[in-house]
C-alpha cells in the first residue's frame, strides 16, 4: 500500500489541499496585542481630581489609590492650566468628519 504511488500521489495532494483551504475556512488570526501597543492616555479621578496615566483600556476605570471605578478620560486646558474631564472614549476615537 506505500509503495504505491497513487497513494502517495493523493496524499501529497490532499495535504496541498488543507494547506490552501484551512486558512480559507478558519481564517485568519488577529495577531496578538502587546502591553506596548496599547495606548497610554491620562484619566482623572471624578472625586480627588488627581491625574493618571494608565492604559487606555476602557471609557470608566478603577482609581488604582481606592479602587473605586472613579476615572474617566481626560484633556489639559492650557488657559486654564488643568486637567478637566474629557470626552468618553467612542467620541474621542471616532474618525473626524467634514462639518459645513
Amino acid at each position: 500500500m506505500f509503495r504505491d504511488a497513487r497513494f502517495w500521489s493523493a496524499a501529497v495532494g490532499f495535504g496541498i489541499t488543507a494547506w490552501l483551504v484551512v486558512p480559507q475556512v478558519l481564517g485568519a488570526r488577529p495577531p496578538r496585542i502587546r502591553a506596548e501597543d496599547i495606548p497610554v492616555m491620562e484619566y482623572i479621578c471624578r472625586e480627588t481630581k488627581e491625574v493618571f496615566r494608565l492604559s487606555a483600556t476602557g471609557p470608566l476605570l478603577a482609581n488604582p489609590k481606592t479602587g473605586k471605578s472613579t476615572l474617566v478620560p481626560a484633556v489639559y486646558d492650557a488657559r486654564a492650566k488643568v486637567w478637566k474631564q474629557g470626552p468618553p472614549l467612542d467620541i474621542r476615537q471616532a474618525p473626524r468628519t467634514r462639518r459645513g
